[in-house]
């Protein structure tokens, strides 16, 4: 079966019965997480879960079979959880017996951010009738705003582009916080399928987002800006306070894929001060003066590159055995050098 779009498995109502194993897989972990979730919760609230690992199937490639085709004891239904390890190379064996096996009555799904497309885990799904594959990549903006308004939906909210906008900047883009701030303002504001409750500006402010996000949106003007000498205090700020590399990274992407698209405004004429203060820019009125000095700075070429290397530096992060803080740290700066030299 071929490769889907995880939107696809995201508006599925109920699980494909003919589907053994659904693959979830690149770097957008979040996106991972939500449609795994969405997945199993289309099991049944009362369903059984099993949660298994890829290093169990490891030392033992008969089990995911043997579970696939075993009975609940405690519910009439029952779904499997996997997190596979590395490139999912390891569990192939155990993959291949359940999608040749001659019964199974509990769907597996599995995840794994490390897991490539060219992997043999993925080619053995691609080549199966009775398994599919879903790539998650980081969503931009639009995207984003679109998964706000949902996810709003979903929790009995209605979320306007303007209201989305700003608690996507509140998060720095970081979908699973996004999902869970939707939820507790769901909670304040008493919504609920039969009471809908529309989302204000001040409902986001008053639940503040607690994620350190004027720590990461330091961070990001500190590198973007070219203030070179305050770096080193900024990264100690960071790590001191618990801000995490890998969100500072991601936080970066946004900012990037922001800088891309308005950027492209300024090449057609526009005055950056003017294109950052227009409500369709999408940019919290608190960073405008910050993004508007970027403009200047970072061109459509600087910008193309630094989303390479955002993207090589988050893949280092998330992978073992790479020296993905070195990277960060050496990342950080030289982005921070390259604006002050364009400035």
């Amino acid at each position: 079966m071929k490769t889907v779009k995880p939107a696809d498995l995201e508006r599925q109502s109920r699980l494909d019965p003919a589907l053994r194993f659904t693959l979830l897989t690149g770097p957008d972990e979040a996106t991972m997480a939500a449609v795994a979730n969405h997945l199993v919760g289309l099991a049944g609230k009362d369903a059984e879960r099993l949660d298994l690992s890829g290093s169990q199937l490891a030392q033992d490639p008969s089990l995911l079979a043997a579970e696939a085709a075993s009975m609940s004891l405690f519910s009439s239904a029952r779904i499997i959880r996997l997190e596979l390890t590395g490139s999912g190379d390891d569990s192939v064996p155990a993959v291949e017996a359940l999608l040749a096996a001659d019964t199974v009555i509990n769907p597996v799904i599995a995840t794994g951010a490390s897991v490539t497309a060219k992997s043999k885990l993925v080619k053995l799904v691609e080549g199966s009738n009775y398994a599919v594959a879903a790539i998650c990549y980081q969503p931009d903006r639009r995207a984003l705003v679109g998964i706000a308004m949902g996810a709003a939906e979903d929790q009995g909210l209605r979320l306007a582009n303007a209201e989305a906008q700003l608690l996507i900047d509140l998060v720095s883009g970081d979908q699973a916080l996004m999902r869970r701030e939707i939820e507790k303002m769901a909670l304040y504001l008493d919504a609920a399928a039969d009471r809908q409750r529309q989302v204000t500006a001040a409902d986001i402010a008053a639940l503040g987002a607690a994620t350190h996000e004027e720590d990461v949106s330091e961070c990001i003007n500190v590198a973007l800006g070219g203030k070179v000498r305050e770096m080193p205090a900024m990264l100690a700020k960071a790590t001191a306070v618990g801000v995490a590399e890998i969100r500072i990274i991601r936080a970066l992407a946004i900012r990037a894929m922001a800088l891309a698209r308005l950027r492209a405004e300024v090449d057609a004429g526009a005055h950056p001060a003017t294109v950052v203060a227009a409500r369709t820019s999408g940019i919290f009125w608190k960073e405008r003066d910050a993004v508007t000095a970027q403009l200047r700075i970072w061109d459509s070429v600087r910008v193309a590159r630094l989303m390479s290397r955002l993207i090589d530096c988050e893949r280092a992060l998330k992978s073992s055995g790479t020296p993905g803080g070195v990277l960060f740290r050496k990342l950080m700066t030289d982005i921070a050098h390259q604006a002050a030299r364009a400035r």
